[in-house]
């Protein structure tokens, strides 16, 4: 578990980026984290392993602080970043080369890193690329291979910053997939989005605004708490109309999971 008490953290330029954190994460939940430019998402994921330190408050990985520098090697370890531009991360000529790399820093022997790198391949679908040039990937393969060279560290958590932003909607929705699948599997995710359609796949949706967390629960809770048009973020075009209709008294409060045909059916019924 990741626990976050009280965090607050200045930049050394005096910018406030958070105040006054409190948040759990646990393993094998998948937490999307939305809010505009500037609310302090990237902030806040960067203390998740230690890349930044708190100003006040603490964060604690499995029950080690951040703070302690003794702790780091392992908290990050156990806390994967994958970030927006996936080039920004590879270090190898192959894939197989570039999953090793931070193996072979632990001092692992060679057959233990080849069966994990095997094993990384294998849960995110790469095992056919394994000797590719990462430059020779699409876009969503290199999220995929990035996401592999976490998996092989140990990682229970990943934190993943706009990760498919930069992705055509197909290898958004396969990359997506396979983070879901991986949340089975008992990994715990933190995902940053600006990607309406994706708020749906959360366990649970964090808002953030001004670099404090303002919602916090289940996805439509928390969408029919704030309102459709918060201004905090974007929703599902349909899930956006039929609260819209909701309103308006056309529709009766219910789910809206809804597809284009079964709201259009819901719609002529009412009229």
């Amino acid at each position: 578990m990741i626990s976050i008490k009280a965090l607050s953290y200045t930049y050394p330029d005096g910018t406030h980026a958070l105040d006054s954190i409190d948040l759990e994460l646990r393993r094998g939940e998948f937490v999307v984290l939305v809010g505009p430019n500037g609310s302090g998402k990237s902030t806040l994921s960067r203390h998740l392993n230690g890349l930044l330190k708190p100003t006040k408050g603490s964060l604690k990985v499995m029950g080690m602080d951040t703070k302690d520098p003794s702790n780091l090697r392992k908290i990050r370890q156990l806390v994967g970043m994958v970030f927006q531009d996936p080039n920004v991360q590879f270090f190898g000529s192959t894939l197989e080369e570039d999953i090793a790399f931070g193996l072979e820093n632990l001092a692992l022997p060679a057959s233990q890193i080849r069966d994990l790198v095997s094993e990384a391949l294998a849960v995110t679908g790469m095992e056919n690329y394994r000797y590719a040039s990462p430059g020779s990937l699409s876009g969503g393969q290199k999220q995929k291979a990035a996401i592999a060279g976490s998996l092989a560290m140990g990682s229970g958590f990943l934190v993943l910053d706009e990760v498919t932003s930069m992705l055509d909607p197909k290898s958004s929705t396969e990359v997506l997939n396979m983070l879901l699948s991986l949340k089975k599997q008992g990994i715990g995710l933190l995902y940053i989005t600006h990607r309406p359609e994706e708020i749906l796949a959360a366990d649970r949706i964090l808002v953030m605004d001004s670099g404090k967390i303002i919602a916090d629960g289940l996805p439509l809770a928390v969408i029919q708490e704030l309102g459709p048009d918060n201004g905090l973020f974007e929703l599902p075009p349909l899930l956006h109309l039929a609260l819209k209709l909701e309103d308006a008294g056309v529709l009766q409060p219910k789910d809206h999971s809804l597809s284009a045909k079964a709201l259009a059916e819901e719609i002529c019924r009412s009229l």
